[in-house]
């Protein structure tokens, strides 16, 4: 009888947790931010935090987007006043350099260390428009802005 209750403990701590992750997830969907009508994850683990650029020098952000022959596609970032330091990801920032963060239908899919990505179709939602949000990112992460707006470029796929 003793081992009885034992698995029927353990039983119990484990769907309660899972009926509590469940509870979590309905509490953490996306909301949308009015502001700059984008979606923020809230409890997401990809959701960073801003850094305002103080340098007279602003990073600009452009993306080309060219169907690639075979599937998907190829993703150029232009970028002035920025660098990408890939060798410094997961340090302290130093203003105007970083790397990219690449969003599609609010999922973040890539971190970028160069100006060319190749997005694979297994990414996208077929028959339908994919929105593709692209941030220039701090070396520890966080979306560089200014006056409180992230650099970033959106477009539809």
């Amino acid at each position: 009888m003793k081992k009885f209750t034992i698995i029927a403990f353990i039983f119990g701590v484990a769907i309660g947790y899972l009926i509590f992750i469940g509870l979590d997830e309905v509490s953490n969907q996306r909301t949308i931010n009015q502001h700059t009508e984008e979606y923020v994850h809230a409890g997401d683990e990809h959701m960073h935090e801003q850094r305002d650029v103080t340098s007279p020098t602003i990073p600009t952000l452009d993306v080309s987007v060219y169907p690639d022959s075979k599937s998907g596609y190829n993703i150029h970032i232009i970028t002035d006043n920025f660098t990408w330091t890939p060798e410094r990801v997961n340090t302290d920032p130093v203003e105007n350099e970083g790397h990219a963060h690449l969003y599609i239908n609010n999922e973040k899919v890539a971190r970028i260390y160069g100006p060319w990505f190749h997005l694979d179709d297994h990414h996208l939602v077929p028959g339908k428009p994919n929105t593709m949000r692209v941030t220039l990112n701090t070396n520890d992460h966080a979306e560089w802005s200014v006056e409180g707006n992230t650099i970033e470029f959106i477009s539809e796929l």
